[in-house]
């Protein structure tokens, strides 16, 4: 009966308020039937009561934490009901030694609270990444952030920083995945009156237990797991908005890099044949041999000239530095040719 209980509950925190009081109905029913010695649910509980801003009934429902993520859950709501004492409370929880793929996960997460923490209380901190999921004008002026860690930060913005006013609730595990931005990118956000993900912003104190929602979630009909679903398929569909929007960035730099490189290797070849590119009337005019006043006939006729003479299908089964010096000079040739009409040179056009 309690495998049951858990499994109607869902496997993470719910999307919506109505779906996460009857979780937590579910998860506390399934709690109380426990052996004082089996989980019972109690940290997806303790999930599911820190997602609704519940962290004194959060704290209540494990008051000794025995497992990765009861630790973690605990953090949280401690973190929710004041700032005070946080930075040490995750230093502690980090301390206990665990195994396994649950333990290193929440190591990981607790690692970068603690870095999270650290940079909104002021230190240089390169690693801390947060997304911004909402702001309110106020008063008093407000943000919501979430960070790469996935916990939410309730901060008062000011012109030079953000304070932690407490933790806020969050989403589940997956509420990282929109932490990209540095500390100083979300405060240049905040000023421009950025809204976000446009979430609303948590107030600065959290709220109470309140028993007639909690026992409304459990009348609630069928249509619960409907919206459930729908608010997965919402999520996913949101993830794959913004995997899609990171590939199509990743791929424009790696498309200035190619060419990048791409200039570098030109300007290696050149500087090896030992070719200088012109880049004044004068210097085109010397490698055209004519007068730097010629009209466009004769430097079309000196350009054809002289590029018969240079063009590397003339060298092409010879030594490579040959090659090497006939494609340096067709390049300067054709930089010539551009000056000379009036145009700007490759190296000035970029």
């Amino acid at each position: 009966m309690i495998d049951a209980l858990i499994s109607a509950a869902g496997p993470a925190p719910a999307r919506t308020d109505d779906a996460c009081w009857r979780q937590v109905a579910l998860l506390a029913l399934a709690a109380s039937l426990a052996d004082a010695d089996d989980d019972g649910g109690r940290h997806d509980l303790v999930a599911a009561l820190c997602a609704l801003d519940l962290p004194h009934a959060a704290l209540a429902a494990v008051r000794t934490p025995a497992t990765p993520w009861q630790r973690w859950w605990s953090v949280l709501a401690a973190g929710q009901v004041s700032p005070a004492g946080l930075a040490e409370r995750v230093e502690d929880a980090a301390r206990v030694p665990d195994r396994g793929a649950d333990g290193r996960d929440v190591r990981r997460r607790l690692a970068d609270l603690s870095d999270e923490l650290a940079a909104l209380a002021g230190e240089a901190v390169d690693d801390a990444r947060f997304g911004l999921v909402g702001s309110a004008a106020g008063p008093p002026r407000r943000a919501f952030l979430v960070g790469r860690s996935s916990a939410t930060f309730v901060v008062d913005p000011s012109w030079e920083g953000l304070r932690l006013v407490r933790l806020g609730p969050g989403e589940g595990p997956r509420g990282g995945n929109r932490a990209h931005h540095t500390l100083a990118e979300i405060l240049e956000l905040v000023r421009r009156g950025d809204q976000g993900a446009q979430r609303d912003v948590p107030a600065d104190d959290p709220l109470t237990l309140d028993p007639a929602r909690m026992i409304a979630g459990l009348q609630t009909g069928s249509g619960v797991r409907e919206r459930q679903l729908l608010d997965l398929a919402e999520d996913v569909r949101a993830e794959r908005a913004e995997l899609s929007a990171q590939r199509t960035k990743l791929e424009a730099q790696r498309a200035k890099l190619r060419h990048a490189l791409d200039e570098v290797t030109a300007l290696r070849a050149r500087e090896q044949a030992g070719v200088d590119v012109p880049t004044t009337r004068a210097e085109a005019a010397a490698l055209l041999d004519v007068h730097h006043t010629a009209g466009e006939a004769e430097v079309e006729r000196a350009y054809k000239q002289q590029i018969t003479r240079c063009h590397p299908d003339r060298v092409a089964g010879l030594h490579p530095d040959l090659r090497a010096k006939a494609e340096a000079l067709t390049v300067a040739v054709n930089a010539a040719r551009d000056v000379m009409g009036g145009l700007a040179s490759p190296a000035r056009r970029r």
